[in-house]
């Protein structure tokens, strides 16, 4: 975390583009990634009917396009935002935090309470924190009053 010039205590918390999508591209790969392994148990689990043309490689990458494009849609935006109001905030483990439990609140909403949107939710609340964690060392501290 650099601290810019005069700050005396008021400042606010800025990233830059390249820690926006360093943070972005760690909080999509780990939920891509989990959900590749998801996938991959629910694969072994099913059982396959005989005759049956399943294809699990096109099912793999039509979620990953999926997922991968909600997540561009509905993530970033939300992540923006989420930057924008905790601008103020200067403990970066409260990112952190909130970064984990606004998404994961939202999608088990979303998902009606049920179990599956809890693991959902947790999920993508996992990989967001850990995507702003990611990040906490490209944190840049700026004065209340400054331009950027």
């Amino acid at each position: 975390m650099r601290a810019g010039k005069g700050l005396d205590g008021s400042g606010r918390v800025v990233l830059g583009n390249y820690a926006l999508i360093k943070g972005l591209a760690v909080a999509m790969g780990l939920w891509l990634a989990a959900a590749t392994f998801l996938y991959v148990v629910l694969l072994f689990q099913g059982q396959e009917q005989p005759g049956s043309d399943f294809n699990p490689f096109g099912l793999w990458l039509f979620m990953m396009v999926v997922f991968g494009g909600l997540s561009l849609l509905v993530g970033v935006p939300m992540g923006l935002v989420l930057g924008l109001l905790l601008r103020p905030v200067r403990r970066q483990w409260i990112h952190v935090a909130v970064f984990f439990v606004v998404p994961s609140a939202v999608l088990w909403a979303v998902f009606g309470f049920d179990p599956f949107g809890g693991v959902v939710g947790l999920s993508v609340g996992i990989a967001a924190a850990l995507g702003r964690l990611s990040v906490c060392r490209d944190v840049e501290l700026v004065p209340a009053g400054g331009i950027r």
